[in-house]
């Protein structure tokens, strides 16, 4: 529960106990836990074949088993070949434009319903949400994206966060129970799939949306995708996808606004672009350096999980088979001796060195980082590019906002209320 509630707190005061790293007996099994540099360094060194994912019998329920976050071995490589061209490269930046329109287009619609005060968890997770729904989908279904967009806010607000800690909280009671409201969800979502899939196979004009490349990927062997992998991908995408990003995006508006130094580079450098074009935001080394440090500071998934198929030699300690491992990022992230005064958030740290996989990893690290890292880190600096150069964002709550947990991922405590001025 400790660890449900203040992941930073029971870490930390843990790692302070009993040293780094430690032992503990969550609800989904045993786990040793380390931020150490050295010991990350150990763990991401293994051939993959010695792990596997941790707690499937939990997750497999709410994505479905050929979710990319619980396949494992020879299917887990053939799915991520498969799968990263359509988040890097051209693929990605051909989203750029788009994801700058969306921002501004979510920005005038929230304008439009109060002038004074704006929540911007829910503005980020409606660009989000819009963002991945045109790239997965496309935009020639305007009506369809509109109903896929109700049905993810009600499948992301669903999302209780012991679903994800432990399967005993998987019981159904005449509809009443967190799991039976997160099924209801998943059925309707479901359901927005099949016509959206039916479409798509029907259609013979070439599309480059996710959901088309998707429909006609085949593996080495000439087999296609069954439609439960197809759900599967799409539900992690939808779910996993657009929330990280729009909690990340609420956190770099706040830290942005509550300090006027920072606001101030930003807007200098912004500034001074010729064209504001996707490419010359996306190379803004301030811009990046703030993302970095917002994700540095407020990781949205405080530790990433894996289990053990074979014994392993870690530092001092004999670990057996069967033994979770959790690589507890936000550990890492907040070692004084890597990063000096851990909670000042200072973007500069980032301009003045770089720092290796096993001190920054924010999304995860070795064969299991995540797939949409680029993609994520991309659309943000495309939604703050337009939001820094052209509004002000007045924060409305003098509170400090602090990490909150949502479901297997942390939030802000605040939706953090501001006016927005035109600038």
């Amino acid at each position: 529960m400790k660890l449900i509630r203040n992941p930073r707190a029971a870490l930390e005061g843990w790692a302070r106990q009993y040293g780094d790293p430690f032992f503990f007996c969550p609800l989904n099994g045993p786990v040793v836990v380390t931020g150490r540099e050295d010991l990350l360094r150990i763990i991401h060194g293994q051939d993959p074949s010695i792990y596997e994912p941790f707690a499937t019998q939990t997750t497999i329920p709410l994505l479905g088993s050929g979710s990319m976050l619980v396949l494992e071995g020879e299917r887990h490589k053939r799915e991520r070949r498969m799968m990263s061209p359509m988040f890097q490269g051209e693929r990605m930046k051909h989203y750029g434009g788009l994801m700058q329109t969306i921002a501004l287009q979510s920005i005038e619609e929230h304008l439009k319903k109060s002038s004074e005060k704006v929540l911007t968890a829910d503005l980020m997770q409606d660009i989000s949400l819009r963002v991945i729904i045109q790239a997965i989908f496309g935009g020639d279904d305007p009506k369809l994206a509109e109903r896929m967009f109700t049905a993810s806010k009600s499948l992301a607000n669903r999302a209780n966060p012991l679903l994800f800690f432990t399967s005993r909280s998987h019981v159904r009671f005449l509809g009443l129970t967190p799991w039976d409201r997160w099924l209801d969800a998943r059925r309707q979502m479901c359901a927005l799939l099949d016509i959206a899939i039916d479409a798509r196979l029907k259609d013979s004009e070439p599309r480059a949306d996710i959901l088309a490349l998707l429909c006609q990927a085949k593996y080495e062997d000439g087999q296609p995708m069954t439609r439960d992998d197809i759900y599967a991908e799409l539900l992690t995408f939808l779910f996993a996808g657009h929330e990280t990003t729009a909690l990340s995006l609420t956190w770099a508006i706040y830290h942005i606004f509550r300090d006027p130094k920072i606001k101030a580079k930003l807007r200098e450098e912004l500034d001074a672009l010729p064209n504001e074009t996707p490419a010359e935001v996306a190379e803004a080394s301030y811009l990046k350096a703030t993302i970095q440090e917002t994700l540095r500071v407020n990781p949205i998934v405080t530790e990433t999980l894996r289990k053990l198929k074979e014994p392993l030699e870690l530092g001092e300690y004999q670990l057996p088979a069967g033994m979770g491992l959790a690589l507890a990022t936000v550990l890492a992230h907040y070692n004084a001796q890597t990063f000096p005064e851990p909670d000042l958030f200072r973007p500069e740290r980032f301009i003045e060195q770089s720092f290796s996989p096993f001190q920054y990893m924010p999304f995860g690290g070795g064969h299991r980082r995540c797939i949409g890292a680029a993609f994520a880190s991309y659309e943000m600096a495309m939604v703050l590019g337009v939001f820094v150069r052209r509004f002000d964002f007045q924060l409305l709550d003098p509170r400090p906002v602090v990490p909150k947990r949502r479901s297997v991922t942390m939030g802000p405590s605040s939706p953090v209320p501001v006016k927005i001025v035109r600038r």
